[in-house]
């Protein structure tokens, strides 16, 4: 298999990007510099679906996947994170995941459902155009198709996590033919998801050339598969799909946890998968996901909304001396401690004590790119470190001690450095204190990544870890959304409700 391509000027893609199809798979100085391994005008075939894929890749832009209430359903409703900003700013949505106080006609739910079913239509519309090639479909558009796939089981997990019974559309129709009822059990969305991914897993290259960084990858099918199977509990399966990730070969903790998380460290050696953002002052391809869990401030501290803070239970988490704290939490009234910058002080001017360090931005590259809300800024989605940890937890379930605290002292061991004075090794044997002890590791190694809601609902403890961090309101039944009401009522009462809404 070759994705290797011409190294000319790709005025094509140029034009489909300006056209608004929103070319976001490239590594992101795509346009100040010269094209890498671009297709030209010369290597477009008539059937070629690039183009298509481009588009879905695209959509995972929009807000339902990066803004404020996207984190709002996947972040703080956790222990990790709040609102944040200021009492007074959007109290609405702070009741509705902060305070569990769900109302079905939320512009936040509503947002999260059209954004993932536009990109699902879109990969819909790329699998129906290859499969109607029939035999005559190459490679590179089988390619395509895995894509739109990958696409497509990444936006049923999240609908399956947030909703549980949704509609199956994996078909392409009229606006008549998709207002389909829910189907009568999730297991339906997920046999999808597992057929969608085993084709992503076999048809995706290992890795793309550097003009094609951010498209998905055979990793990036393992990561996700590895999610839906620790999601359901299946241990064996997520095991073996985290060690057919390792045994790729291309992947790797990176020395410094801190370099992750900044520009130039996005599409390293540890990411797996990212949604791609780019932006100058003439050209924003951008994505809002920086910029609303910036610090809410003035002047030169303006830099965003100061949405999704981090909680005091997260700061305590932490080791003493764990350099993950540092990387994780920004403080008011304090030097960062990377840059230099002073901080405003906390209760006045600034309304949170902590932000989310992993988005905050380097001060050159705001004045650089006359920007101070992180536009360019990747949204991190699958990280190695994650995998690892995974590893561990279904290892240990399993049985395979060892294996689990060898997984375990990979991440530890990384974090810790050079100073043997921190972090010791974990050893136990006892399988619930190893247990306890990988959970542990999973919220400071992750922490405000989003992944602490959905790992304290699937380990079965969020009735109890969130009412004692003070979100009193959280019942099980708080697990899943209501379904939007403005869906409802357009089905004409074809889509039911949830229970308990």
């Amino acid at each position: 298999m070759n994705q290797n391509k011409s190294n000319k000027f790709f005025p094509l893609l140029l034009i489909l990007v300006l056209a608004g199809v929103g070319f976001v798979s490239c590594k992101k100085n795509f346009l100040d510099r010269k094209p890498l391994g671009r297709y030209t005008v010369d290597d477009v075939s008539i059937g070629a679906f690039d183009g298509k894929v481009f588009g879905a890749y695209a959509i995972l832009r929009r807000s339902g996947f990066n803004s404020h209430l996207y984190l709002g359903i996947h972040s703080y409703r956790s222990d990790e994170s709040q609102k944040g900003s200021t009492v007074s700013d959007g109290a609405d949505h702070g009741a509705m995941y902060d305070d569990f106080q769900y109302v079905a006609t939320n512009f936040g739910i509503q947002e999260y459902w059209t954004d993932h079913y536009a990109a699902i239509i879109a990969a819909n519309e790329i699998v129906k155009a290859v499969d109607s090639l029939g035999a005559q479909a190459d490679e590179m558009t089988l390619i395509n198709r895995a894509e739109a796939k990958f696409i497509r089981a990444f936006c049923y997990f999240d609908l399956a996590r947030t909703f549980g019974r949704v509609p199956k559309i994996d078909f392409t129709g009229t606006a008549a033919d998709l207002n389909i009822a829910k189907v009568e059990n999730v297991a339906e969305i997920f046999t999808l998801i597992d057929e969608d991914l085993q084709e992503a897993v076999n048809m995706l290259p290992v890795n793309w050339e550097p003009g094609f960084i951010g498209r998905g990858t055979k990793g990036a099918a393992l990561g996700l598969r590895t999610r839906t199977y620790m999601w359901r509990s299946n241990w064996a399966a997520a095991l073996a799909s985290a060690n057919e990730i390792g045994g790729l070969g291309i992947y790797s903790l990176v020395p410094n946890y801190r370099s992750q998380f900044t520009k130039e460290g996005e599409n390293g050696p540890e990411s797996l998968f990212e949604i791609q953002a780019y932006y100058i002052p003439t050209n924003d391809q951008g994505i809002i996901y920086a910029n609303v869990q910036g610090v809410r401030g003035s002047g030169e501290w303006d830099l965003g909304w100061g949405w999704n803070a981090p909680t005091s239970i997260l700061e305590n988490a932490f080791e003493d001396g764990d350099p993950r704290k540092a990387a994780t939490l920004l403080y008011s009234g304090q030097v960062d401690p990377y840059y230099g910058g002073s901080v405003p002080g906390y209760p006045a001017p600034l309304a949170q004590p902590y932000w989310n360090m992993k988005v905050y931005t380097n001060p050159a590259d705001r004045l650089s790119l006359n920007n101070r809300f992180g536009r360019w800024m990747n949204h991190r989605i699958i990280r190695y470190a994650d995998i690892l940890l995974m590893a561990a937890e279904a290892a240990n379930e399993l049985g395979q001690t060892q294996a689990a605290l060898d997984y375990l002292e990979m991440v530890r061991g990384r974090a810790r450095g050079n100073n043997a004075g921190i972090l010791p090794e974990v050893t136990t044997t006892n399988q619930a204190d190893l247990r306890n002890a990988i959970r542990h590791e999973r919220m400071v190694e992750l922490g405000m990544e989003e992944q602490r809601f959905w790992d304290i609902v699937r380990w079965g403890i969020d009735i109890t870890v969130l009412p004692a961090a003070g979100k009193t309101a959280y019942q099980a039944k708080h697990r899943l959304l209501p379904i939007p009401q403005g869906e409802i009522d357009k089905s004409g009462g074809v889509l039911i409700q949830n229970p308990d809404y």
